[in-house]
């Protein structure tokens, strides 16, 4: 086999476009917000020539934009990092700094900005505290609304609804191979209803972000347990 030995790669810089954000099961039009991001990208550089990868995430949002870094309010010896808003590597490395020192009970200047159980909020965080309290209480009525479809069979493959089965809401998802999988649609952290994901396949829960698989089970909290089942 003739050669130099070396191969040859392609060499090319990778542009990177965040945005067209939105509240975790509150809205199912991921194809648009792509296409959307894709164009902001083009228009503003030109040379871009294809898309290479696209894909959702979670960011946790704290009403200030500051992480909650420390002690978790009530409990000596539990620490948390949440609320990162985006800037998951700053704030992971200003928690690696922080609660070393507070692991090992040394002072230290950042512990009151990060502490989980501030209460500084100003007035403008303070209104959009209430907005989001407002927002999650009008999902609970979801509860007592009908269904996406009235019947399983307007379930297509690859794709998932909420269907009303007397009292009760039910997930249904229909695999590419035309399986029918039906869970409770009552997501079992606080009780709200489910939304189906068509961009990443999934039931979320409007109220707080639990994400469950197409078959019910639990991939991201708060919620700990998969959807219940139900009786067919």
């Amino acid at each position: 086999k003739s050669g130099s030995g070396r191969q040859s790669k392609d060499v090319f810089d990778v542009v990177i476009t965040g945005g067209a954000d939105h509240k975790t099961g509150q809205e199912d039009d991921a194809d648009r917000r792509y296409q959307e991001l894709e164009q902001w990208t083009r228009d503003r550089f030109p040379m871009v020539e294809k898309t290479v990868y696209r894909w959702s995430g979670q960011v946790m949002e704290s009403m200030d934009g500051v992480a909650f870094i420390g002690r978790n309010p009530g409990e000596e010896n539990v620490y948390i990092v949440t609320g990162d808003s985006g800037q998951g590597t700053s704030h992971g490395t200003i928690a690696g700094i922080l609660l070393t020192d507070l692991i090992q009970g040394r002072v230290h200047h950042w512990e009151k900005l990060y502490d989980p159980a501030r209460k500084n909020l100003s007035a403008s965080a303070l209104s959009e505290f209430i907005v989001e309290q407002v927002n999650v209480a009008q999902q609970y009525a979801d509860l007592v609304t009908g269904g996406d479809v009235s019947s399983v069979d307007e379930v297509a493959p690859g794709t998932g609804a909420i269907m009303r089965r007397g009292l009760s809401k039910v997930a249904v998802h229909r695999d590419e191979s035309g399986t029918l999988h039906e869970r409770s649609a009552v997501c079992t952290h606080l009780g709200c209803i489910v939304q189906w994901n068509s961009g990443e396949k999934s039931w979320d829960c409007p109220c707080h972000g639990s994400r469950f698989d197409a078959q019910g089970r639990v991939i991201e909290g708060p919620a700990k347990s998969d959807l219940a089942g139900v009786e067919i």
